[in-house]
C-alpha cells in the first residue's frame, strides 16, 4: 500500500511518501504564501518523481498542518496535534508525550497508547517561536548552524523579555546598541524563545513526560532544545529529520484508515 502525508505549515511544505509501512521518498519546499497551492503540487510531484512513483499508484492522501485545506487534492485531512502524536508514536513506540514546535505554532500533547490525550496549543505570546528566531538569526547575520551551536548564557549574561516576541525583538536590538556580542544576543533570544515554549508544557494538567518527543523545525535547533530541557525540566527525544513528523503522521494515518 503506498500513501502520502502532506504537511502544509506557514513557511514550508513536506511531503512525506510510505510503500507497505516504510518512508520511500521525501520532498519540502518554501509554502508559497498566497500560492500555497501551487507550492503544494510542486513539492508533491518533486516526491512522486524521487520515488519513482505515478501519483495514480498512490492509494489515500492526507493532509495535516495550517495549510492543509490547500492540498485539494487529499483524500482526508488531520489535526496538527494528530500527526505529531501518530508521528511520535511510530518513531518511539512508548513514547507518552509529543511537542511539535515549528515556525508559527507550538502544541504540546499526551499518548494514551494508540490515541491522543490531552493537548494543548500556545497562547499568544509564545505563537511563531521557529520564525522568530529565524529572524534573528538573520538580523544577527548568523547561520542556522550557529544559532543551533550556541551554549546556554551565564547569570551575568544579558537577557530579554520572555513574555512576548515583539518586546524580545525589540530589547534584543537594544542590547546590540549597547554593546552585546551578536552571539550573547542570540542565547539570550534562544533562552527566552525556550521559556515560552516551556509554559506550553506546564499547561498540561496531567504530565506524561516518561518518553518525551519533539518535532518540527526548531527540534533542528540544538540550542533551544537544551534550553527547554532545563526550563520545563524534562528529557527529550529527537528524531532525525524532525521537520518531516507532521507529514510522517499523516502519512501513517492515511495506512490504518
Amino acid at each position: 500500500m503506498i500513501t502520502t502525508g502532506i504537511d502544509v505549515g506557514c513557511e514550508n511544505v513536506k511531503v512525506v511518501i510510505l510503500k507497505d509501512g516504510k518512508v520511500v521518498s521525501r520532498a519540502a519546499g518554501e509554502s508559497g504564501g498566497v500560492g500555497r497551492a501551487v507550492a503544494v503540487d510542486q513539492v508533491w510531484k518533486q516526491a512522486l518523481d524521487n520515488a519513482g512513483i505515478a501519483e495514480k499508484d498512490v492509494e489515500k492522501v492526507v493532509a495535516t498542518g495550517k495549510g492543509k485545506h490547500a492540498v485539494a487534492f487529499a483524500d482526508d485531512r488531520i489535526t496538527e496535534p494528530l500527526a505529531a502524536c501518530t508521528a511520535a508514536r511510530f518513531l518511539y513506540p512508548g513514547a507518552t508525550a509529543v511537542m511539535d514546535a515549528g515556525a508559527d505554532e507550538t502544541l504540546v500533547a499526551t499518548i494514551k497508547g494508540e490515541k491522543m490525550g490531552e493537548f494543548v496549543v500556545n497562547e499568544k505570546c509564545a505563537a511563531g517561536l521557529g520564525a522568530f528566531l529565524s529572524y534573528m538569526g538573520r538580523r544577527l547575520e548568523m547561520t542556522r548552524e550557529e544559532m543551533s551551536g550556541l551554549g546556554r548564557p551565564g547569570p551575568e549574561s544579558p537577557v530579554v523579555n520572555d513574555g512576548c516576541v515583539v518586546f524580545a525583538d525589540m530589547e534584543a536590538l537594544s542590547l546590540l546598541n549597547r554593546g552585546a556580542s551578536p552571539v550573547e544576543v542570540a542565547a539570550a533570544v534562544t533562552e527566552s524563545a525556550a521559556i515560552r515554549a516551556s509554559t506550553v508544557v506546564n499547561d498540561i494538567t496531567i504530565p506524561k513526560w516518561d518518553k518525551f518527543v519533539m518535532v518540527g523545525g526548531l527540534a533542528n535547533n540544538t540550542a533551544f532544545v537544551n534550553a527547554l530541557k532545563a526550563n520545563a525540566e524534562i528529557d527529550v527525544s529527537v528524531p532525525e529529520d524532525p521537520e518531516y513528523a507532521g507529514a510522517l503522521g499523516a502519512a501513517l494515518f492515511a495506512a490504518a484508515n
